[in-house]
C-alpha cells in the first residue's frame, strides 16, 4: 500500500516483463474463468476524473484475454490506494445469465483472486 497512485517503475518493468511472456506463450484468446473478485472499470479515463467501478464477488465468466494490469484502486483503507496485479479481459459475458460488461469497460481480476481458468478456443 502507497499513499499515493504514482506510476512504479518496477510495475512497468514487470508489466512489460509479463506482456513479452504472454506473447510468447500466445496466451491471447478466450478463457472461462471463476473468481472470488473481479472489477469493471472503464478503459480509459483522466486521472482526476471520478469512475464508477463495479465490483463482483464470486463471478464466473467467459471472456478474451487483453493483458496484465495493475489496478490502483482509491483510498478505501485509510490514506492509502490499494494496488493489485491483474489478469484483464475485455467483452465478458458473466454466467449464469451472459449478462456483459459495459463495452467501455475491462474486467480486472486480481491474480491472487483466479479460482480456475481455462481457456475455451
Amino acid at each position: 500500500m502507497r499513499t499515493d497512485f504514482a506510476i512504479l517503475r518496477e510495475e512497468e518493468d514487470m508489466l512489460i516483463h509479463l506482456d513479452a511472456c504472454a506473447d510468447r506463450a500466445k496466451l491471447d484468446g478466450t478463457y472461462f474463468v471463476e473468481t472470488g473478485r473481479a472489477l469493471s472499470i472503464p478503459a480509459s479515463f483522466e486521472a482526476d476524473e471520478r469512475i464508477i467501478i463495479k465490483d463482483f464477488y464470486d463471478l464466473a465468466f467467459q471472456a478474451p484475454f487483453v493483458a496484465y494490469t495493475v489496478v490502483r484502486v482509491g483510498r478505501i483503507i485509510g490514506a492509502h490506494s490499494v494496488r493489485a496485479l491483474c489478469v484483464t479481459f475485455d467483452k465478458a459475458k458473466l454466467l449464469p445469465y451472459f449478462e456483459t460488461i459495459p463495452e467501455d469497460h475491462l474486467l480486472h481480476v486480481p491474480v491472487l483472486a483466479v479460482d480456475t481458468i481455462e481457456r475455451t478456443d
